[in-house]
């Protein structure tokens, strides 16, 4: 498995390599790890006065300060790994190096956030997921779950980004335990209360009954594919209603009963959103872009998803 871990010597930088350390003692082959400093664009004005030559071996020295507290951290983890330094915009530099590292998954960790809000993150992971077409791993930082059998909350709405969680999944036993359980857990909509208008009408009580089928229905709608695919790969799953928000049902659940939350990146646009907070925006200069390999664009869409 090749991964690749922004970087930036930040204690959540570092829990995220720690992360990967502790997987890989249970992987059969070791990762293949990259980690990626990602520095400011260059202005044009600072290039123009300067030289790009004489900028970027400021930009590069400081670069590699910052990794070689990550690279440390990562050789304590017993992770051996190689370094790299991009400029621009963090979203678009590293999903673009990911491609060319040609890596399966990104791996990043949260920023310092207080108990309240401890499950809501910032714009830098929201531009990665944005930008990356690769499944992106989002570390907090807590204490890292020892067991080799990881507990899995995957997290379903009916689209097809919830079948291709479940496929990254199965195709990655190593990186979650050959013996993991994972809870699919999905939101029924509440029809009854949409319609409320119409059940206090004429016959309400065959119109609730009637909204209540309704959601059942679109519920297993959602939880069904995703078990089938779970199951015929042999892992032990078993489905989840709630009712509610979902970024407070899905939030309380996972916090009680997981380890991990695998999701698609375009489902549950409230729980997303309240995950990955506020996009910025910004258009930046990256003078050490590498050329990506081509890859077909129906295999990027399809794991477009977040742990």
């Amino acid at each position: 498995m090749r991964i690749i871990i922004p970087s930036d010597g930040s204690a959540s930088c570092r829990e995220a390599i720690r992360f990967i350390g502790e997987r890989a003692k249970f992987m059969r082959e070791k990762p293949v790890v990259e980690l990626a400093n990602v520095q400011y664009a260059i202005p044009e004005s600072i290039i123009d006065r300067f030289g790009l030559e004489a900028v970027c071996a400021v930009y590069e020295a400081e670069g590699r300060a910052q990794l070689a507290e990550c690279t440390k951290t990562a050789e304590r983890a017993g992770l051996s790994v190689e370094t790299r330094v991009l400029y621009g915009e963090c979203g678009p530099s590293l999903a673009r190096e990911a491609q060319v590292f040609r890596a399966d998954l990104i791996a990043m960790g949260s920023r310092g956030l207080s108990p309240a809000k401890s499950f809501f993150l910032g714009s830098v992971s929201r531009s990665v997921l944005e930008h990356s077409s690769l499944p992106v791993l989002l570390v907090r930082e807590k204490g890292l779950p020892e067991r080799e059998n990881m507990r899995i909350a995957l997290a379903a709405d009916g689209s097809d980004y919830g079948e291709a969680a479940a496929h990254f999944i199965a195709e990655h036993l190593d990186l979650f335990g050959p013996g993991l359980t994972v809870d699919v857990i999905s939101i029924a909509p509440d029809y009854v209360s949409l319609a409320k208008n119409e059940i206090d009408g004429v016959s309400p009580a065959s119109s609730k009954e009637f909204f209540e089928k309704e959601s059942q229905s679109a519920w297993e709608n959602a939880v069904s594919p995703v078990l089938a695919t779970l199951t015929a790969a042999g892992i032990d799953a078993r489905p989840v209603k709630r009712e509610g928000d979902p970024a407070e049902a899905i939030s309380a659940y996972a916090n009680e009963n997981a380890d991990i939350v695998v999701m698609g990146s375009h489902g549950y646009g409230r729980f997303k959103s309240a995950v990955l907070g506020r996009p910025r925006g910004g258009a930046l200069r990256n003078p050490g872009a590498r050329d990506p390999p081509s890859r077909g664009s129906a295999d990027l869409t399809f794991k477009r998803i977040f742990c």
